[in-house]
């Protein structure tokens, strides 16, 4: 991120997100992010946070792998507001049928048991199903639940009591082997495809359509886009309604059904038969283990493969932004694997009634399309010739403009000659969207997996599980350039249950996780660029050769990725204990997490140009820049950059952190029509440290008046008191309380009631703070400079600021930091009626403690040209200073209608209206923002990044309604056999547009320098913003005199919106006499009648783009799937 203060900042911020599964993060997951000419690769840490900085607002081509999920590839939005991304929806990991998150701990006895003939069977056919599953291209607009958005709409980002995957803590418990999936949360969220809370947990699950499970049962019907899926977490003991789709945009979260057992609608007569029938079966759980089944069955190996196949031709061509042919690249893309699972008979030891394994490989092997636009620069200003440029170009030298605005090629510096061998010229005429690459870039992967349940004695049950991956691939550069990455993970969990009783239960679970990634940039150990050129202060280490990175208000970026090693490991341990009393189901335990992250990488050791224009632009007496003046690429030829910034030195470093927590919890069915959930967690989440202390902060004296870098162990000067190892202190007040009930006000009609209440932190802030803090001086060299009167930027030597700035760290954070926290209610009503289940319900969530990111050294507006001398600590760089000052509130209300399956159909129609309001779209910070005014964080106040207004989805799945099981035909002929058996799914999600904020860059951005991170806003002319042709009206904004800051909020324009309809095809045959042996095809696609959704508009008023649609969502693509089972 740029951190510089001054008008001539470019507008470039931070972007983080987070990559969870069902909820829980996953560390070292490997994120690449290409936009234009920028590519960025990272790691996600202990706590699945990520970050990339140096963005400019835009468009990105995101990619997110990790060993045992498919890969998730979609397009994002980073604007000014930079809002975090929550990558969970698609992400799709090997977990064996019935081996869920659900736990005992979040249910009671008397869940229906599951017969254990079918495990084999049922997790070789999910893992077929998950391992094929191919993450469909984003809809347009459907970016995917932000975590931002998780946490800000729903109140929680991961969890609910229990802090992870226990799949082995209860054989019949919920979500075990033998149970249903964890009981329902409360009422989603409305964002489009967000993720539900975890499942299993207290009122975290069930968040959302397709997330997991909280109280109460199985899920309700689905809300996503996409394919057959599972449903989403339940209520608080309600009914389940049919499974939804994962993947394409989901729908707005609802309140999941809930399912069977449904304590708080039964009789007591039904509850306590129920109850005695789980006490049965724990009996003989504990007598025979996992046996009781007959020997035909328990001797047979199921089986299972797959084939996936998606080819160029069959998939619509890239939409043109300019208007001209799009040449479709050619790719292929294929998945495949098989799968085995059953008892395990070797010998005595390991007799088949008590030993089951289970073993699936997938693999994924092709090309994946990459298409990107850009502005680059005519051939003819190359030469320095702007005659045809409106501008007018000034020669900063005599201050007059030059004859014909055309610059002497005598002027040109040789370093800009030089770099412009680099830079491609135009593929099409016109001076926009006039540059246009497409190419593949090759992805391929190897995962193994394997499972063992093993029943010790008549009480204790084993399970070992395995996950091994490799991968590689290549990421391509707008300008052709291709950095190679690779990567390998392992991952083991162990686990073992023991049951004292029918009624008491404990589950101890230890995991080992690892996880390397590298990504070689393409001109590493090459040509030394820099030095060849002349160009003084980068890296000398061969692993950072190449040209510097060039970034320009109006014209497409030059940049390479950064070299980058990471290994990741991450121990954890925890243990729970269950116990049912009577109406009581009590639960409680504790979980510890240790985590290393070893990195070996220089996030900017070529360093960063910006030009802006302001060297050829005209000054004012007070020294701001005329309009209609100066280029931005002129200034590049003639050597004057606006703003350099440089970070390299000590790459390796050795993040440590460990977490603590505590919970406990109780379903209390206090009468049959109703039931209370209480719940109570606690968690320590220590700062991170390094193995070295090389960790530094900055030491600020009320005020922002002075400051001094502090280090571990050192003391403050001002006053502050002693450097923790962290440089932040403990927040070990993490108390959630969680309440939940479900109440049936009618005995004989069927509506129930539900409510709730939850309090969530968002600890994921701590790892980005700590990955800020390892990479400043005095262990690395890093800087970030404006260009002066006194010190002007010359490409020669732009990385040496006055010899006077002594402190040239550009981030610091609140020593006295406080986690984010997240307050959601919840209510809803629901009502079946003659095959139909009606729901309205309303979600409620209020965020506090959000991160503000401030530029407390910026200069007050002004002159460009002076602002560097104009600090309030003038020996120090503008700094980005975090501080836990925001809040947000969201409202929403829903309505979700389920029909039931019947004649063959069932479908879902679900519609949320909702507003968001903020100061700080952000939990994290990063990628938030930084304020405008520091003196006015008012002004920061207006509708959340994320805020969509209305949303609705409906998804339909149908079933052939011919053959035997069928309504017609049941009779057995060549024509029945031909009809029956065909399945059709569908799924539409129609969303309004998200925000966006419009605002200046470069040479008019001011001159306090907000401008550094994209935080300057435009000024507002008091026209109408919607013109009501699906753009808004450019005429509704200008720039905003030098002399203060633009006047337009955040967040006025409205965004685009987006329409996306998804459908699967298929059926299957039988093969041979038994009917479990069937082969299945699948035609699937998404985005079915190509619809052109604009995903992103150009709302910058000084750049070339501006008013102009700048990225589009996916078009139409198709994939065949075949599936054996046996």
């Amino acid at each position: 991120m740029l951190f510089g203060i001054g008008c001539c900042a470019y507008a470039q911020t931070s972007w983080s997100g987070r990559v969870v599964s069902g909820g829980a993060p996953l560390p070292g997951a490997v994120i690449t992010a290409k936009q234009g000419t920028q590519s960025w690769s990272t790691v996600t840490d202990e706590s699945g946070r990520f970050t990339l900085e140096n963005l400019p607002a835009g468009a990105l081509n995101v990619e997110v792998q990790q060993f045992g999920f498919q890969p998730l590839r979609r397009e994002v939005k980073v604007e000014e507001r930079a809002a975090p991304l929550d990558l969970a929806m698609t992400l799709r990991p090997y977990r064996p049928a019935g081996m869920g998150r659900g736990t005992m701990a979040a249910g009671g006895p008397g869940q229906r048991t599951q017969a254990t003939e079918n495990t084999a069977e049922t997790q070789v056919a999910q893992a077929m199903e998950q391992s094929s599953a191919v993450a469909p291209q984003a809809a347009a607009g459907g970016e995917g639940g932000e975590a931002s958005e998780s946490f800000l709409v729903q109140g929680s980002l991961s969890r609910g009591l229990q802090q992870q995957d226990n799949p082995n803590m209860m054989a019949f418990g919920p979500g075990g082997m033998m149970g249903e999936g964890g009981p329902g949360g409360m009422m989603g969220g409305a964002a489009t495809g967000m993720q539900g809370g975890a499942e299993g947990g207290f009122g975290g699950g069930g968040a959302a359509m397709g997330g997991g499970g909280g109280f109460g049962g199985r899920g309700g019907g689905g809300a996503g886009g996409g394919f057959p899926g599972g449903g989403g977490g339940g209520g608080f003991g309600g009914r389940g309604g049919p499974g939804g789709g994962p993947g394409g945009p989901g729908g707005p979260g609802m309140m999941g059904g809930a399912g069977r057992p449904d304590f708080a609608n039964m009789t007591q007569e039904e509850r306590d038969k129920l109850r005695k029938q789980f006490q049965d079966r724990m009996r003989q759980a504990n007598s025979e283990g996992f046996g009781n089944r007959s020997r035909r069955t328990r001797d047979q190996i199921r089986g299972g493969a797959f084939f996936t196949f998606r080819n160029a031709s069959l998939d619509a061509s890239p939409y043109a932004l300019n208007g001209r042919t799009v040449e479709k690249p050619g790719y292929t893309q294929e998945r495949f694997g098989v799968s085995l699972g059953g008892p395990l008979k070797l010998g005595k030891f390991f007799p088949a009634d008590k030993t089951f394994f289970f073993l699936n490989y997938s693999a994924s092997r092709g090309d994946n399309a990459y298409n990107s636009y850009s502005v680059q620069p005519l051939t003819a200003y190359r030469t320095g010739d702007f005659s045809s440029l409106a501008s007018t170009i000034y020669d900063p030298l005599t201050g007059s403009p030059f004859p014909g605005n055309k610059i002497p090629v005598t002027r040109i510096s040789s370093v800009s000659n030089g770099l412009l061998s680099y830079i491609p010229v135009p593929t099409d005429t016109g001076s926009l969207q006039n540059y246009h690459y497409t190419t593949t870039q090759p992805q391929s992967s190897d995962t193994l997996s394997f499972r063992l349940n093993r029943t010790l004695t008549k009480k204790d049950r084993l399970a070992f599980d395995t996950n091994w991956q490799r991968r590689s691939g290549e990421n391509v550069q707008l300008f052709g350039w291709r950095d190679p990455s690779s990567g390998r993970g392992l991952n083991n969990n162990l686990s073992w249950s023991r049951s004292f009783s029918p009624t008491l239960i404990q589950n101890l679970h230890v995991r080992y996780n690892r996880n390397y990634n590298e990504v070689i940039p393409y001109f590493a150990n090459g040509t030394d660029v820099a030095s060849q050129l002349g160009i003084a202060g980068t890296s000398r280490d061969p692993a950072n050769y190449g040209p510097p990175n060039l970034n320009f208000t109006n014209y497409g970026d030059l940049t390479d990725g950064s070299r980058s090693r990471r290994a990741v490991n991450t121990f954890v341990f925890g243990d729970g204990w269950t116990f049912v009393r009577k109406s009581h189901t009590l639960s409680a335990g504790f979980d510890f997490t240790r985590t290393q992250q070893n990195s070996l990488a220089d996030s900017n050791a070529r360093g960063t140009l910006f030009f802006g224009g302001l060297a050829t632009s005209a000054l004012t007496s007070a020294g701001l820049p005329v309009s209609n003046t100066g280029n931005d690429f002129a200034d590049f030829l003639l050597g004057y950059a606006q703003q350099s910034t440089i970070r390299y030195g000590t790459p390796d470093t050795y993040l440590r952190s460990s977490q603590y927590g505590v919970y406990v919890q109780d379903e209390w069915r206090a009468k049959p029509n109703f039931t209370l959930n209480l719940g109570l967690r606690w968690d320590d989440w220590e700062p991170n440290t390094e193995k070295y202390n090389r960790l530094s902060n900055l030491d600020l004296a009320a005020g922002f008046t002075a400051a001094a870098v502090v280090t571990p162990g050192s003391s403050s000067t001002f006053g502050n008191g002693s450097i923790p190892a962290g440089l932040v202190r403990p927040d070990r007040n993490n108390f959630a309380p969680r309440v939940g009930l479900s109440y049936r006000p009618f005995k004989k009609k069927r509506t129930i009631i539900r409510a709730g209440y939850s309090l969530f932190y968002d600890s994921s802030v701590i790892s980005r703070l700590s990955s800020r803090l390892v990479a400043q001086p005095p262990f690395a060299v890093s800087s970030t400079f404006n260009t002066s009167t006194d010190n002007p930027l010359l490409i020669t030597n732009p990385f040496v600021g006055p010899a006077d700035t002594t402190i040239k760290n550009s981030y610091a954070v609140n020593p006295n930091f406080s986690l984010p926290y997240a307050q959601t209610w919840s209510s809803s009503v629901q009502h079946e009626i003659h095959g139909f289940v009606m729901e309205l319900g309303y979600v409620g969530t209020k965020g506090n403690g959000l991160v503000i990111s401030r530029l407390p050294n910026r200069a007050a507006p002004g002159s460009p040209l002076t602002s560097e001398d104009r600090r309030p600590i003038p020996y120090a760089v503008g700094f980005t200073y975090d501080s836990p000052e925001g809040n947000s509130i969201f409202h929403s209300g829903q309505l979700r209608v389920v029909r039931r399956m019947r004649h063959s159909i069932a479908w879902t129609a679900m519609y949320t209206f909702s507003k968001s309001i903020d100061n700080a779209s952000t939990i994290g910070g990063s990628g938030s923002t930084t304020v405008q005014d520091e003196n006015n964080l008012g002004a920061e106040r207006g509708l959340s990044a994320f805020d969509k207004r209305h949303q609705l989805s409906f998804n339909l799945q149908a079933s052939s309604p011919f053959g035997p099981n069928g309504m017609w035909m049941k009779q057995r002929n060549l024509l029945s056999n031909v009809l029956k058996d065909w399945t059709l799914s569908s799924n539409v999600a129609v969303s309004s547009g998200s925000p966006l904020t419009a605002k200046v860059s470069g040479s008019v951005a001011d001159a306090g320098g907000s401008g550094a991170t994209g935080s300057a806003r435009a000024d507002a002319t008091g026209a109408a913003i919607d013109s009501g042709t699906g753009y808004f009206n450019t005429a509704a904004f200008t720039t905003p005199p030098g002399d203060r800051y633009g006047n337009a909020a955040r967040n006025t324009i409205p965004g685009p919106g987006s329409f996306n309809l998804n459908a699967s095809f298929g059926r299957s045959w039988q093969v041979g006499e038994n009917s479990r042996h069937r082969l299945e095809g699948r035609l699937e696609t998404t985005n079915l009648f190509n619809h052109v959704n604009i995903t992103s508009y150009g709302t910058t008023v000084n750049a070339a783009n501006y008013g102009l649609a700048t990225a589009a969502g996916g078009m139409r693509s198709v994939q065949f799937t075949v599936r054996l089972r046996f």
